[in-house]
């Protein structure tokens, strides 16, 4: 199933209104350097969905491109349960204004997602957040370069985790997929982190 997402991203930090938790930005945050296949291998989230089902979530797959308006386009492999892959396309379409959150469709939630951390080439820290009527709900989600979990990565979420209003209880470090489930319609090569 393919499905197609315009959700607005944020490369700054956003102003929050009183109450809201403070969740940094990456500065300057280089779209050239961010593009290419990043695999999300933890998350944490208060949305219920998440949390009924995050014991059986499998490792997402990411093609990250960026696109000649400043937007991202990124592909998604999700491996299903039954040992299928779900495939999405979205578009992260950036913010004229940095408070603003870009609504998708008038039948869909608004999300507002930015880049926390980033080094480019070992792992990234993403912070989104959903409003859909009254229902709020925050993600943090760590992309890797490849399929393996750095404890010096899962730092960096579970540290901001508190400031993103969220319990590091709620989260989930997500294991391989047996098998690929390419985002970009071909298998994907498997990258080995440089770090030694």
């Amino acid at each position: 199933m393919l499905q197609m997402l315009r959700i607005g991203w944020t490369p700054a930090l956003l102003a929050a209104s009183p109450g809201q938790a403070q969740v940094p930005a990456q500065a300057n945050l280089d779209t050239s350097q961010f593009q290419g296949i990043w695999y999300v291998v933890g998350a944490v989230s208060d949305d219920q969905g998440f949390l009924d089902s995050k014991d059986s979530v499998k490792m997402p797959v990411v093609l990250v491109t960026p696109l000649a308006n400043g937007d991202l386009g990124l592909k998604f492999g999700y491996p299903t349960p039954d040992g299928g892959c779900q495939k999405m396309d979205a578009t992260f379409t950036k913010d004229a204004r940095p408070a603003q959150q870009a609504l998708a469709s008038p039948a869909m939630a608004q999300t507002n997602i930015r880049v926390a951390f980033t080094d480019y080439k070992h792992f990234a820290v993403l912070y989104s957040k959903t409003q859909k009527g009254d229902v709020r709900n925050v993600r943090l989600q760590l992309y890797t370069r490849a399929p393996e979990l750095f404890p010096e990565d899962a730092q960096k979420m579970q540290q901001l985790a508190p400031q993103a209003g969220l319990n590091p209880s709620e989260g989930a470090l997500l294991p391989k997929s047996g098998e690929r489930c390419s985002p970009a319609g071909s298998g994907l090569q498997e990258l080995k982190d440089p770090r030694p």
